[in-house]
């Protein structure tokens, strides 16, 4: 990728500089109107490949920016984790974060479905983030929207901010397994919020709509700290 990167800030000019005494038209340094792959590795790790169609470099910035943007991310033993496409993104040369906008849908290879106008991966915290949006499907099939998203980058532990409203599946069955689980021995239960989306809708249908509390995690997380429940 360094190797790519050093390419693209050195190796290019567009065309010949117009010899007219007229306004200069700025040129990238490097364009690439075809498709092109892009491989980042950590040591001998595969960890993503970014596929565009149009990929560009200017001047002044750091930034590399690619339409339409298809990206895999893969991890430690090289399995897939997640898949990111958009219509356009940009990565800055230090390979440090990586932003897609437009249209963007990520999925994970454990179901997980989220789809916004942006997101934002953040190398140095492992961390995917937007302000705008979001549609979020778990894997169980549950439906949430909301605005503002913070997730780690294998989208197995997130969040939605504000604005929570969601459409859980199964609701009446998930309500008696947590019945029986209230009568087990102690073990680790989800958090406050969470907890109350899983009480809602005793004798309900098997899909509720519900607004629910002002920020949401992943249903079924558990909160690190959060104490036994009672009884929904």
């Amino acid at each position: 990728m360094a190797f790519i990167l050093l390419l693209l800030t050195a190796c290019t000019k567009v065309g010949e500089q117009p010899t007219s005494k007229g306004p200069v038209k700025e040129l990238p340094l490097a364009e690439y109107r075809d498709t092109t792959i892009l491989d980042m590795y950590e040591g001998s790790r595969l960890s993503w490949v970014l596929k565009t169609k149009y990929l560009v470099k200017w001047p002044r910035t750091e930034m590399v920016r690619a339409r339409p943007v298809n990206l895999i991310v893969y991890d430690s033993l090289g399995k897939v984790l997640v898949r990111v496409t958009s219509d356009s993104g940009a990565v800055d040369e230090g390979i440090s974060f990586l932003v897609a906008s437009g249209h963007v849908h990520g999925h994970s290879e454990k179901g997980v479905d989220i789809t916004s106008d942006s997101l934002r991966w953040n190398k140095a915290i492992n961390q995917i983030s937007t302000e705008a949006r979001v549609r979020v499907i778990s894997e169980d099939g549950d439906i949430l929207t909301g605005k503002g998203f913070i997730s780690d980058a294998k989208l197995d532990n997130w969040q939605i901010l504000s604005d929570v409203k969601g459409v859980f599946q199964k609701v009446e069955e998930r309500f008696q397994h947590a019945d029986q689980d209230s009568a087990a021995p102690a073990r680790p239960v989800p958090s406050a919020d969470t907890a109350a989306s899983k009480s809602i809708g005793t004798g309900a249908p098997a899909t509720s709509q519900v607004p629910i509390a002002p920020s949401a995690r992943r249903p079924d997380s558990a909160a690190p700290t959060a104490p036994k429940a009672g009884t929904p």
